[in-house]
């Protein structure tokens, strides 16, 4: 079956077609998870009365009991739900068996139950497994692509739309800032306000109501540093000193791109093409698109003043040498970005 969108999926028009029996839904975004399968049942409802049957599918699922959730025939015709909640996106055989069984008597009408299968976002050799793809090829899948930070504004907009709300581009990049990594809290200010207005929202209203949420994941640093976007490596690293990160983990986040440079710098200097020195020191996504920026930005002197800093860092973290750890990660952070360090005391 063709896969649809979690955009289309939650627009009004979608609740006027057929429901599909067996619904795949693969995200990491729990709040995509929650408002897809919300309105799932929401959905099921306007149709029939339903049962509702929760299982995990770990290790103590039992592949009988849930086939004979499908294979018993109600006497008073009764519909169920059934939801199977998978905590890794792997199936074993017994599950990957039973599972396919099910959608096969879904397709073919044998069963009048709906199954709701959710799980994290799978990759692209799990998607050609056999159970999963199985699954997907019988089963309606709703795909919920990833929000990046620069796609935020725009999910906002949409978001608010929904609601009714209008916001302005200003009131849009300015809950996005507040909210970036963290879609629920970005989610739940637009319920908010739904709530108490209707129609455009000004940026002062919205400022209001409105706390800093932005969580922020430093795995995320990299594409940002390699950039050179300072607002936002600076934001990031004040976020994650505030979440409580370990500065240990951090230091090593920023090393990771310094090396990356070198390393790049060095192949290029030996003849390799930027493509091969990336893929030879694994540099992808986003951190590939943003390193030719960053190489015109440093030289051997500037990453190796860039290290120097690591080195007093680590010391402060030690609790060898005085000093607030963060300011000079943050300052390492900014020198990887393009702003040079002051001079080293």
């Amino acid at each position: 079956m063709k896969p649809i969108s979690l955009d289309h999926w939650l627009e009004p028009s979608a609740g006027q077609q057929a429901l599909p029996a067996l619904v795949c839904l693969f995200t990491d975004e729990p709040l995509f998870s929650t408002q897809a399968a919300d309105l799932y049942r929401q959905r099921l409802k306007k149709t029939t009365e339903y049962q509702r049957h929760v299982l995990d599918l770990d290790r103590q699922f039992d592949a009988q009991e849930f086939l004979a959730l499908f294979a018993e025939a109600s006497l008073f015709g009764d519909v169920s739900l059934v939801e199977v909640r998978l905590t890794q996106p792997k199936l074993n055989k017994d599950a990957a068996e039973a599972l396919t069984q099910v959608a096969q008597w879904i397709k073919t009408g044998e069963t009048t139950h709906h199954l709701l299968l959710l799980g994290p976002k799978l990759n692209k050799t799990q998607e050609k497994s056999d159970g999963f793809s199985q699954l997907l090829a019988l089963g309606c899948e709703i795909q919920c692509k990833p929000v990046s930070a620069d796609n935020l504004p725009a999910w906002i907009n949409q978001s608010a739309q929904r609601k009714g709300l209008k916001l302005d581009r200003e009131t849009c990049s300015w809950l996005a800032e507040k909210t970036e990594g963290n879609l629920l809290a970005a989610h739940q200010a637009i319920e908010k306000l739904a709530v108490e207005h209707q129609g455009a929202v000004t940026l002062e209203t919205l400022q209001a109501m409105v706390s800093n949420s932005a969580r922020f994941n430093v795995f995320d640093l990299g594409p940002s540093l390699l950039a050179g976007d300072t607002r936002r490596v600076a934001r990031m690293i004040q976020g994650l000193e505030a979440e409580g990160e370990a500065s240990t983990l951090v230091l090593w986040a920023l090393q990771e791109e310094i090396r990356a440079i070198r390393d790049t710098q060095m192949a290029i200097r030996k003849g390799m093409a930027l493509a091969d020195a990336c893929r030879q020191h694994r540099i992808w996504g986003a951190r590939q698109n943003h390193i030719s920026t960053a190489l015109k930005r440093h030289n051997r002197g500037s990453l190796q003043n860039l290290t120097a800093w690591c080195y007093s860092a680590e010391k402060t973290i030690k609790g060898m040498k005085a000093g607030n750890p963060w300011t000079l990660l943050e300052i390492i952070g900014l020198g990887i970005a393009g702003v040079a360090p002051p001079p080293m005391a």
